[in-house]
């Protein structure tokens, strides 16, 4: 949640999603201008999401609390859980050109 009002105190309109299926329900056919995956939910990972995303333009973080990410999912910023809101904001601002210059 702190993630989630940090994202937005920024003018972020973040999407949360628990699982895989939830991503599906509450993306429909819009595509995200970046994304932060968790490698692992509780139904599969992440990782074809993750290139299915990537491959469609959209920015994509991915973070694991005790597993490294795949190298093939080198086109991703990747992060250590727990995720520091503010490493996230930043992350999001230089990947959208957006926040202070």
């Amino acid at each position: 949640m702190a993630i989630e009002a940090a994202l937005a105190d920024r003018g972020f309109e973040p999407i949360v999603a628990g699982t895989l299926s939830a991503v599906e329900d509450r993306l429909g056919r819009t595509l995200p201008v970046a994304a932060l995956l968790d490698l692992h939910l509780p139904d599969g990972n992440s990782v074809a999401l993750a290139r299915s995303l990537h491959e469609r333009g959209c920015k994509v973080a991915m973070c694991s609390g005790t597993d490294v990410i795949p190298d093939d999912c080198d086109f991703a910023a990747s992060f250590r859980k727990p995720v520091i809101a503010h490493d996230l904001v930043r992350w999001l601002e230089e990947v959208t050109g957006t926040g202070d210059a």
